[in-house]
């Protein structure tokens, strides 16, 4: 009856042992879920970050890759990620009571260039959201990336004997269209290939046979062409060609965190075009 005596003999017993090891898991778990808790209220205690989108956006780039990006980006950041996929058919008057249904005060809305107007009507009313606008505020350095994407058209050049063809958006200005051919040229030459590439305008099937061509999103009119294809865009791989043998994500959706996080730290970032490439007519 030694341990009637003196309690701390109680620890010298097998069947004690086991109790207090079954006592420290019960604690251990408990811990575990209160810590789990604490930190699940801090996440959605903060203000969200929300980006604007819309099915045809989401069917293009894919919404199971949106909602992956988001996740992702919410881990990163340590904050709730939100995707607004606003009604396309709608007004602005819609499409902005559809975000005030949605958005609290103090949130972050990043939104693509062509909701400028509906975010900065919000932000209006709501002085305390932040509004980062992709295309405006945060851009893709394409001249890198054209260089990046040389080293995929070079050795194509070089292989083959031709010149690859630069395909790009009416819409740009001179100045910004030459930069952007020299930058690829640059690339070209670094890969070994120093005649340069092709400036298409026209996006009709050129007459000359070309080792590559590198297009972008607007220009998906030259996806038959039997040269290889180097494509801008955040399009999903069921949507491409068999002869698209490189994608550059150009979109916001890989740089969510970084876009967020900058953009409230005030500072100025590069960002870069993710590539995926397509190896002996697998996947990408």
């Amino acid at each position: 009856m030694a341990f009637l005596k003196n309690p701390l003999l109680w620890y010298s017993y097998s069947g004690t042992d086991k109790i207090r090891g079954m006592l420290n898991k019960k604690h251990y778990f408990w811990g575990l879920g209160l810590a789990l808790l604490i930190i699940g209220f801090l996440f959605f205690s903060r203000s969200g970050v929300f980006i604007l989108s819309d099915e045809a956006e989401l069917l293009i780039y894919g919404k199971n890759r949106a909602v992956w990006q988001a996740i992702t980006a919410g881990i990163r950041l340590f904050r709730p990620v939100h995707i607004l996929s606003l009604p396309e058919s709608a007004d602005e008057a819609l499409k902005l009571s559809f975000i005030e249904k949605r958005v609290a005060s103090r949130s972050i809305i990043i939104a693509p260039i062509r909701y400028e107007q509906v975010a900065e009507t919000f932000k209006q009313g709501h002085s305390q959201t932040e509004v980062i606008l992709w295309g405006r505020d945060y851009t893709i350095d394409y001249e890198r990336d054209l260089q990046r994407a040389a080293s995929i058209a070079g050795p194509l050049a070089v292989q083959r004997g031709q010149a690859p063809a630069l395909l790009l958006p009416l819409y740009l200005d001179d100045l910004t269209r030459d930069n952007l051919k020299q930058a690829f040229d640059a690339g070209l030459s670094e890969m070994g290939f120093s005649q340069g590439s092709i400036l298409i305008l026209n996006p009709s099937e050129p007459a000359v046979p070309l080792s590559s061509v590198t297009i972008f999103p607007a220009d998906l009119a030259l996806q038959n062409l039997s040269a290889p294809l180097i494509v801008f865009s955040g399009i999903r791989d069921e949507l491409l060609p068999p002869s698209v043998v490189a994608v550059f994500d150009d979109t916001l959706w890989p740089h969510i965190a970084e876009i967020a996080a900058s953009y409230k730290n005030d500072t100025k970032i590069s960002l870069f075009s993710v590539p995926r490439t397509r190896k002996n007519g697998g996947t990408l």
